[in-house]
């Protein structure tokens, strides 16, 4: 298919590196990331170690658009010379994670879109799982195999697909959807590199190792005998639909083995495969495909269809190969309806717009409303500046007196004049002054009260004693309060005494509730508070210090006379568990603080799908992990035994699979406890085997969706 759909600026492509800083490199050589290994370079490659790295690069592609293509294995693909003027991306580790089931439980596999179809193969087998055996021969990744509906050998995926785990990089929105959905079909499907395949769940059969191991060997050998090896991406052309031949035998037909332009060949071992030499070019293989079609076409007239995605090249050049363009995919498949309606959402500010014309009182009134003087002048008061004119005195007279009628209704809020200058004058705050009080018309000088005038002093010689008789009671009550305090020093002395005496030290502490936190932690506290006296040890801090621990959630310190202490630990209880980038596992509690981090998988605990940061432990997962490991705590039993692991899916949804394989939608983490019970009650009604999807988003009418 053809992926050069738009050829961005470079304005724009330097505007998306700047948004995706660190997590984009710059002119990155692509074509070694695929089995050709012939081809240039991306105008921008990042590497994808997190489901949080396909957010960023949703959010900066919904601020500039720029193409993207999805690199996997690139065992499918062919990397023009010139490059590819977009993003190029490619799973990290987290992808390649695969979860086997156990023996006892249904033969429901679960693994990363990075997983090598080889080793899923391989491990598939040696677990006693058949029905994969096929894959062995492909190599390419499970991504892939899912986006082409990889097969060979009488199978394909279709044949044990449940469902794909699918990030939408247009949206920015993560979604289990079911196989049914993907528009599967002969060496294609209804995917786009706007879904990015994160994992896949695959229903297999229990079988016989010794067997799936034969029936492996069988299909190795097979291939080392029929197709070659080297720098190529397999079968080139799809085999005809209606054709009764294959397209190798309709190459092979017209002599084309070994024919040669440039660096590119067709395979002397079988016609169908297309060789490129070491250091070779992208643009001969793809002349060479444009070569065969034409001969196929003009002998036999028919049109053969390419499997090999061409990336980078004219669109004519590609058509010419034999690829299909993108725009063929469908817009109204069951694939969008999985991740909602697509529409186009306008943030920006609607302008008004009206239904007829306005009279023109009308538009006055806005125009007054809008641009006219808003000071309310209703209750002011507008003092007059004084001006010498030849107006009559009983003009003056007639204003002086309308004046005087209206200041009954105004507030004391007024209008004064300062040299022609209108100032705003509020009575009632404004302060007082000198000129507020009254003046003496002769002085022209404020009054003053009458008890501020002088008066003259009379000493009388019976103080004299008085003062005498206060300064002895006052000298006894000092010696009286000396003796006091004195006192008071001699009992708390003594009770220092007392409390730094051996007598009431802590020599026995017991500790109550310890499971899973650092022992030498707890062993080090207690070895700070052995010998400390029991009345005066300080507890708080030794709290403080074993909180610090990631699996406690509170302490509490109790002292009992007059040497024992007890610590009582209440530790957190873990519930679930997730994969980080390093491919470690987070185990976390209810409100999704990690609690541990741990090389393998802890079946002990729910697994919370999708790959998480690399968080130590103490760190907090986030609301969306709190809400998926709060769904897995409130489990009942009857869930609990059927339920395979829960997930989120995007920033905001919550999905659970069972082990059955049937996918539950949960919708935003909102009345869970009532789409647990909506659960429980369809599982009781209809087996789950049965059972393809359950979305519970609108709990009223829960949807089912059978086999």
């Amino acid at each position: 298919m053809i992926t050069d759909i738009s050829r961005p600026s470079d304005k724009d492509l330097s505007r998306l590196a700047s948004l995706l800083g660190d997590r984009a490199t710059l002119n990155e050589p692509i074509g070694p990331y695929t089995t050709y290994r012939v081809g240039g370079e991306a105008s921008i490659f990042m590497r994808i170690l997190s489901v949080e790295d396909l957010h960023a690069l949703s959010r900066a592609l919904s601020k500039v658009r720029v193409p993207v293509i999805v690199l996997g294995r690139g065992s499918n693909m062919l990397v023009s010379d010139s490059g590819f003027r977009g993003v190029a991306i490619t799973l990290g580790p987290f992808a390649e994670q695969i979860s086997l089931p156990q023996i006892n439980e249904q033969p429901i596999l679960i693994a990363g879109s990075m997983a090598s179809l080889p080793v899923l193969a391989r491990q598939s087998v040696h677990h006693g799982l058949t029905g994969f055996e096929w894959a062995v021969g492909v190599p390419g990744s499970l991504g892939g195999a899912v986006r082409m509906n990889a097969g060979g050998h009488g199978a394909d995926m279709i044949a044990s697909l449940i469902s794909v785990r699918l990030f939408h990089i247009d949206r920015g929105i993560e979604a289990n959807v079911s196989a049914a959905n993907l528009g599967l079909r002969f060496r294609g499907s209804d995917l786009t590199d706007q879904h990015v395949v994160l994992s896949a769940t695959l229903r297999l059969s229990w079988g016989d190792s010794a067997q799936g191991e034969a029936r492996m060997t069988e299909i190795v050998k097979w291939r080392r005998d029929h197709q070659p090896g080297g720098q190529n991406a397999g079968s080139v052309f799809v085999n005809p639909v209606a054709g009764a031949t294959s397209a190798g035998a309709l190459i092979d037909g017209l002599g084309l083995r070994g024919y040669r332009i440039g660096s590119a060949s067709i395979s002397d071992k079988h016609a169908n495969f297309i060789q490129a030499d070491e250091d070779g070019s992208a643009d001969d293989v793809a002349e060479v495909m444009t070569f065969i079609r034409d001969r196929v076409s003009e002998t036999h007239g028919i049109d053969l269809r390419s499997e090999i995605r061409l990336v980078g090249f004219s669109s004519a050049v590609a058509v010419d190969a034999g690829a299909q363009s993108l725009f063929e995919q469908k817009h109204d498949s069951q694939l969008d309806a999985a991740f909602g309606t697509s529409a186009d959402t306008d943030l920006s500010i609607p302008m008004p717009t009206f239904s007829e014309q306005l009279s023109d009182d009308v538009m006055a009134e806005l125009h007054d409303a809008f641009t006219g003087d808003l000071t309310p002048i209703s209750n002011l008061r507008v003092v007059r500046p004084d001006v010498h004119t030849s107006e009559s005195a009983s003009e003056l007279a007639s204003e002086r007196a309308n004046e005087l009628a209206s200041e009954s209704s105004v507030s004391s809020l007024s209008l004064k004049t300062n040299d022609g200058r209108i100032v705003i004058v509020d009575e009632e705050l404004r302060l007082p002054t000198d000129s507020d009080f009254p003046v003496d018309e002769q002085t022209s000088s404020v009054h003053i009260a009458p008890t501020s005038n002088s008066g003259t002093v009379i000493e009388d010689s019976r103080w004299a004693s008085r003062r005498k008789v206060v300064a002895t009671n006052a000298s006894r009550n000092k010696k009286r309060l000396l003796v006091l305090a004195g006192s008071v020093f001699g009992v708390i002395a003594c009770v220092l005494v007392v409390l730094a005496s051996p007598i009431v030290g802590v020599r026995k502490i017991d500790v109550e509730g310890v499971r899973y936190m650092n022992a030498d932690l707890v062993t080090s506290v207690k070895k700070s508070l052995l010998g400390k006296s029991v009345l005066t040890v300080d507890t708080n801090a030794a709290e403080r210090r074993l909180e610090g621990d990631p699996w406690v959630d509170s302490v509490r310190i109790r002292t009992y006379f007059p040497t024992r202490l007890t610590i009582e630990i209440v530790e957190r209880v873990p519930v679930a568990w997730f994969i980080g980038v390093d491919n470690r596992a987070r185990i976390v509690d209810q409100d999704a603080r990690v609690l541990a981090v741990e090389t393998g998988q802890p079946t002990a605990y729910l697994q919370i799908t999708g790959v998480g940061a690399n968080l130590a432990p103490g760190g907090s997962a986030g609301d969306i992990y709190r809400a998926a490991a709060q769904l897995a705590k409130a489990l009942p039993d009857e869930l609990m035994k059927v339920v395979l692991n829960v997930g989120t899916a995007g920033p905001n949804q919550l999905t659970m699979t069972l082990r059955s394989g049937t996918l539950v939608n949960f919708g935003q983490p909102v009345d869970v406890q009532k789409k647990l019970i909506a659960l429980v009650v369809l599982l009781r009604r209809q087996d789950s085997k049965q059972i393809i999807s359950i979305d519970l988003t609108n709990t009223d009418v829960p949807t089912v969706k059978s086999k």
